[in-house]
Order: structure tokens, then sequence, then C-alpha cells
């Protein structure tokens, strides 16, 4: 035999055995039971629970009221004019 056929040989038995077990490896990942997953307390940043109570004054908490918009009425009498010069 020549060297070159038994290369050819050797690398294609190589390169079904690595897709073999890309397939297998692929199954076993996709079947495996699923686990739950635990968090341990410490992982986490502590809280030393001292919160620092801000009481706001009246003044800074009063919401001013915006001041209303005459567009939609315009708009309305435009809409009231262009249909009554329909009509007519």
């Amino acid at each position: 035999m020549n060297i070159k056929k038994i290369l050819k040989v050797i690398s294609a038995i190589v390169a079904i055995a690595g897709v073999a077990a890309a397939v297998y490896l692929a199954i076993q990942k996709l079947t495996a039971p699923k686990e739950p997953e635990y968090f341990d307390d410490n992982d986490f940043f502590e809280c030393d629970n001292e919160i620092e109570i801000v009481e706001a004054k009246d003044e800074d908490t009063a919401v001013e009221e915006a001041p209303k918009e005459e567009a939609p009425k315009k708009a309305a009498k435009k809409t009231a004019k262009k249909k009554a010069e329909k009509a007519e």
C-alpha cells in the first residue's frame, strides 16, 4: 500500500470518531437532568440596614399644575368650520 492511502484512511477514521464524539456530547448535554441552581447568601453584598430617613419639606413636594392647552379647542373649532363649509 501507498503511504498516502494509509494516511487518508487514518484521517477518515479520526474524522468519523470526532463527529461521533461531538454528537455524543451534544446528546448528553441536551438530555442531562435539570439541576436547580442554589445561591449562597454570602455571594451577595451585605446590607447593614442602617437606612437614613430624610423628611422632605412641604414646599418641595408641592405639584404645580400644568397650564391648560388651548390647542384641542382650536382644532375642534377648525373642524366645525370645515364641516359647516362642506355642508353648504
